[in-house]
């Protein structure tokens, strides 16, 4: 019975899951860019950055990199997110300045990461 409602579900999405996640994102999007963001909450609230990538790994095996802060009721706002290869230096440093960009080049006072080496080195 699982395979037989998995099998009827993935016929309902077009183009694969991935596809129908892209698109959903791409329609919540607020720029034109690869890298989906916020850039009226980041412009408000994004003085200090979060930068962290996901524990676990989703199905595709390739990390989620969620960018985050506090708005001024200290709640998360999530100003961007980001799928990559994998987590080394260039990858993070690719996904930082696809942010700054996104973001009109507005760069944070302060970055706070989970101490990753290869975040120290993008960040830098």
């Amino acid at each position: 019975m699982y395979n037989l409602i998995t099998q009827h579900r993935k016929e309902k999405v077009k183009g694969g899951d991935a596809n129908a996640a892209i698109s959903y994102l791409r329609g919540k999007a607020r720029n034109d860019s690869y890298f989906f963001g916020n850039p009226i909450d980041y412009e408000c609230f994004g003085d200090v950055l979060t930068f962290d990538s996901t524990y676990n790994r989703n199905v595709y095996n390739k990390p989620l990199v969620i960018f985050s802060g506090s708005n001024h009721h200290g709640q998360t706002v999530i100003f961007g997110c980001g799928l990559i290869v994998n987590e080394d230096i260039g990858s993070y440093k690719w996904l930082l300045e696809t942010l700054l960009e996104a973001m009109g080049n507005k760069h944070p006072m302060a970055v706070v990461t989970d101490g990753d080496l290869s975040m120290r080195e993008a960040i830098k």
